[in-house]
């Protein structure tokens, strides 16, 4: 764990130089709500563009019930994987907005 410390230490310094970031907590908040927030808008990207072509998540659900092809199948299981790491990050993102207050 030292290691992974003196590292960010070591990566931090000349942004904590420059004057852009006070300490090394404030440059990695930033960083871990910059990954959080570009994944957010990853996933929505990916949710928007299966909503232009099928409509609802759900209306697909129940169109492919008991007759959807593999490719059908696949691009259903992306869809809800894509849900559900849009919630995981945006939780992520609520959690790190909490602990910067």
């Amino acid at each position: 764990m030292a290691a992974y410390c003196k590292t960010l230490e070591e990566i931090a310094k000349p942004f904590i130089e420059s004057g852009l970031y006070n300490s090394v907590d404030a440059f990695v908040g930033n960083l871990l709500k910059d990954v959080a927030a570009r994944k957010v808008k990853v996933y929505e990207r990916k949710i928007a563009a299966y909503q232009a072509k099928y409509g609802s998540f759900d209306a697909f659900t129940k169109k492919l019930q008991a007759r959807a092809s593999p490719k059908q199948e696949n691009q259903w299981m992306e869809w809800e994987a894509a849900i559900n790491m849009l919630e995981a990050w945006r939780q992520v993102t609520r959690e790190l907005d909490l602990n910067a207050s």
